[in-house]
């Protein structure tokens, strides 16, 4: 019976280290994002393909491990949310 939670347990250990993985590298890809967005802005191009060259800047830090979880189309999801937070201040600011 004891064998049968020490695997348990190994295996829950393993499985929660692997989560909290993910969620520190998911969190890495929000803090980056900024970056990504204003390097495909400097580059020029129209939206999709800044948003393109953002996805794959970024797409590129992922280990493998996790690139299945977190895939290019996440990641554009991050982005487009950052790119409409950017633009929506940049509304503010006009207004002012």
């Amino acid at each position: 019976m004891q064998e049968f939670f020490s695997v348990i347990f190994g295996i829950l250990s393993i499985l929660m280290s692997f989560v909290s993985y993910y969620f520190y590298i998911r969190s890495e890809l929000y803090k980056k994002t900024e970056d990504a967005v204003n390097s495909a802005e400097d580059k020029g191009g129209i939206g999709e393909e800044k948003l393109m060259a953002a996805a794959e800047q970024l797409y590129l830090t992922v280990p493998k491990i996790l690139k299945p979880f977190i895939t290019r189309e996440h990641i554009k999801i991050i982005i487009q949310k950052a790119f409409d937070k950017i633009e929506e201040y940049a509304k503010k600011q006009v207004k002012y």
